[in-house]
């Protein structure tokens, strides 16, 4: 049911089941805004939709006798199978509780079905369970909730003569191939692999604005008619530029800022169409490692029954980083992977919720993609588990806190100093690091004791970017919630003895 049409659907609703005989009535009726799971014959999963309703049934139960848990608190508990005991004020969604796009999906619905229409932006701005129990306090007042979802209509857009389109697409095309043909020193492997005689979603590392342009290159014929989801902030921001975009490109426009559904539905529009679809499941350009992918991915695969076709690009990022205007490097890299089969991921992720079906998809397609930037390729078809796809690789943070031990910097405290970093409830989020004047200690789990004179919680993400890229967190990240400590000045020491004050 789409958001604009909700209120007429509860219309709708209510006055069939009016007509209803008094003993056939429902008593509740929930308002699912998504694409139902169902088979590669397109029947609905009947166990899956169960389990989904399973859910907003829990997560809009009320509280026990003597249970004292806000309705907020039991829905958070209820989508993530948690404990209410778990869910304090002060947990943020991301970092402690480990939301994603999804989870916050199924927490829109049930709190929806509690009270009533919830604008999915506020909702994604919360970072803390407190933060959502403010917002659900001002959901009382239906005039409020309607005021709510009406939005101003859009400018009008230019539409140019379909055989101008054509002509125009056909032209940029040919500047594209040109470009990245001759003026760059491209290396393209793995062009068997492209299935000519269907549609797939291309899945790619990002790291570049180069990247988009290169996929479609790389995949020669096939990729001439790929439709790439482009952010709708950046490629269609004037008139001008969302003229040309909407025109004389394959683009389309997918809002950042809107909810995981109405993402969805963008994708499968495209999909529904027999379109290639092109997604960059890392959700942003990445400096350095591929970073994990966004579960949509996996939930796009799974609900149009298209397979997936993994793509490594490299060297795009020190061809042209993030603020650079013109590449700088014309070596750059494309391998193209075997696809990833419909039934082989449905045999994989036999048994499991759609959720956590979608993230196993999307962690799937990570390997492929890192298996390819290894130059070795992925075969699933004979795997009955995911332990068995890829090598065992170092977990991210034990990378990431070993980079962090190697930028130590002696002389910088006159008395040891003891850190906790708490990154989320993954086993290795948890991690210890001592420091004194002349050495340091970076170790996996909690403190002794639990007691340390410094403790930062904050999400994998900012943690990376903190000592990556030398990134300071601002106000807003402490008021917000995003980063939690204890002692700012401590936090001031920890990044002058790792050298993390200054640019890399």
């Amino acid at each position: 049911v789409p958001r604009s049409d909700r209120e007429t659907a509860r219309s709708s609703l209510r006055r069939a089941i009016d007509e209803l005989p008094f003993g056939q009535r429902p008593t509740i009726v929930h308002l699912y805004d998504a694409p139902l799971p169902r088979t590669a014959t397109r029947k609905v999963k009947r166990e899956e939709v169960r389990a989904i309703l399973r859910r907003m049934i829990s997560a809009t139960a009320r509280a026990e006798d003597g249970m004292e848990a806000s309705p907020v608190r039991l829905a958070i508990a209820a989508v993530k199978g948690i404990p209410i005991e778990e869910v304090t004020s002060q947990a943020s969604l991301q970092g402690e509780l480990g939301f994603d796009s999804l989870v916050l999906t199924e927490l829109l619905e049930a709190l929806e079905a509690r009270y009533g229409a919830i604008d999915p932006q506020r909702l994604q701005a919360c970072t803390t369970v407190a933060d959502v129990e403010e917002l659900m306090k001002g959901q009382d007042a239906p005039s409020a909730r309607s005021a709510r979802i009406e939005t101003r209509a859009p400018a009008a857009p230019i539409v140019l003569p379909e055989p101008v389109q054509q002509a125009g697409k056909a032209l940029v095309g040919k500047l594209q191939d040109f470009f990245y043909g001759e003026m760059m020193k491209p290396r393209v492997f793995g062009r068997a692999y492209i299935p000519h005689n269907r549609n797939v979603i291309v899945v790619a590392n990002h790291g570049s604005h180069l990247d988009m342009g290169f996929v479609r290159h790389a995949l020669g014929k096939y990729g001439e008619d790929v439709v790439s989801l482009a952010a709708q902030d950046y490629f269609f921001e004037n008139g001008i530029k969302r003229a040309f975009f909407e025109n004389l490109t394959n683009l389309k426009a997918i809002d950042r800022k809107a909810s995981l559904r109405q993402a969805i539905r963008q994708a499968s529009e495209v999909l529904e169409r027999g379109k290639t679809v092109l997604l960059f499941p890392e959700g942003t350009r990445s400096a350095g490692e591929i970073q994990e992918f966004k579960p949509l991915v996996g939930h796009l695969a799974l609900v149009h029954g298209v397979d997936i076709l993994p793509v490594f690009l490299g060297g795009t990022q020190a061809s042209m980083p993030k603020g650079a205007v013109v590449p700088t490097k014309r070596e750059i890299l494309a391998r193209i992977g075997p696809p990833l089969a419909m039934a082989d991921l449905r045999r994989l992720t036999e048994g499991m919720s759609s959720g956590d079906a979608a993230r196993e998809v999307a962690r799937i397609a990570r390997e492929a993609v890192l298996a390819l930037s290894e130059g070795k390729v992925l075969d699933i078809k004979g795997a009955t588990r995911r332990a068995e796809l890829a090598p065992k690789r170092e977990h991210p943070l034990v990378k990431l806190f070993g980079e962090l031990e190697g930028k130590f910097r002696a002389g910088e405290v006159d008395k040891p100093v003891s850190y906790y970093v708490s990154l989320g409830n993954d086993e290795q989020a948890k991690w210890t690091v001592r420091v004194d004047g002349s050495g340091c200690q970076v170790l996996p789990g909690k403190p002794p004791g639990g007691q340390a004179d410094c403790v930062l919680k904050t999400s994998p993400e900012i943690f990376t970017k903190i000592v990556r890229e030398s990134y300071v967190p601002s106000p807003a990240d402490f008021l917000s919630g995003a980063v939690k400590s204890n002692d700012v000045a401590l936090l001031m020491t920890f990044q002058k003895v790792f050298q993390l004050d200054q640019p890399s």
